[in-house]
């Protein structure tokens, strides 16, 4: 019933809704693929690689180990074991996790 009217208020003042989804907290424009997570963090395959090296949140979930590095839920996928270790410490779920060979 109301989506006609937002629809109608979205394209009145410039699909700002869309706009606002496609941005960082900062107003800087997304990479085309990426999207911002809940945290705020921009997120994707288009993210720099060295993204965690600005990154001030919390500690990301680790998801596995993949060569010398931590795959994690935010920023390109991927940051280096030992950078991981020396900011935030051994993940929480560091048992479960395999041995870097």
């Amino acid at each position: 019933m109301f989506a006609w009217l937002m629809n109608l208020m979205s394209k009145i003042f410039g699909n700002t809704a869309e706009k606002n989804m496609n941005q960082d907290q900062s107003g800087h424009a997304v990479a085309d693929g990426n999207w911002i997570g809940p945290d705020g963090t921009e997120s994707g395959p288009n993210v720099p690689e060295d993204w965690y090296l600005t990154y001030e949140g919390p500690a990301p979930i680790v998801e596995g180990v993949y060569d010398e590095n931590y795959a994690v839920d935010r920023g390109s996928g991927a940051i280096p074991v030992d950078f991981y270790i020396d900011k935030w410490g051994l993940p929480e779920n560091s048992a479960e996790l395999t041995d870097i060979s």
